[in-house]
């Protein structure tokens, strides 16, 4: 395989990417081979791997790239996992392998939002269920007072709550998103370091 052919099929496996970064990535590995020399290019795709191989771990970089600034937000973690998945389908590894691993990466994910939306639900139903026990507190006032300050203070206790948790939970979400990220390039690491190995 020439460096062309090598570069072109490199192009195509990484073509989700943001054109800034496909051309940085085409514009490293074309430098990486001039400086090689062109008789030498058997020995640097040798070293390299195969184009699937270099465009799984490009894909699981750009990831994780900026996933640990203070900016970071759920969107950004949700595009990560998505480019995740595509390095997954990028590296070259044999079928039934890839189901193994595209599987548990889905159940992980799976696994993943399902907490954070069972959280967001509970922390958004605290303070809804708090106003409507206040305002339920507030209807039966001149009938029974004592039932109407108990419902009252469990509004407020649940609104209260809610509201404190709301924080905390965002914050986890981000965590649990940007961990999963980094967990799942772990796994594109190890499987196109295993690659590179086999052959």
């Amino acid at each position: 395989m020439s460096k062309d052919e090598y570069l072109k099929k490199l192009r195509l496996k990484i073509k989700k990417l943001p054109k800034q970064e496909i051309e940085e990535a085409i514009n490293y590995y074309q430098e990486y081979f001039e400086e090689a020399g062109e008789e030498n290019t058997a020995s640097v795709i040798a070293r390299l791997g195969s184009p699937s191989s270099v465009a799984s771990q490009i894909l699981a970089d750009y990831a994780v790239k900026d996933l640990g600034t203070d900016h970071d937000s759920t969107k950004k973690s949700l595009s990560a996992i998505w480019f995740i998945i595509l390095a997954i389908l990028a590296s070259p590894i044999a079928l039934p392998l890839l189901a193994v691993v595209i599987i548990f990466a889905l159940t992980l994910i799976l696994v993943c939002g399902v907490t954070v939306l069972t959280l967001f639900v509970f922390v958004i139903g605290l303070p809804i269920s708090g106003i409507v026990s206040t305002i339920s507190g507030i209807a039966v006032f001149f009938q029974h007072w004592q039932t109407s300050i108990f419902f009252i203070g469990l509004g407020l206790i649940a609104f209260g709550i809610g509201m404190l948790l709301y924080s905390p939970i965002v914050y986890f979400s981000k965590k649990v998103s940007s961990g999963l990220v980094k967990l799942l390039k772990g796994l594109v690491d190890k499987i196109t370091h295993r690659s590179k190995e086999a052959r």
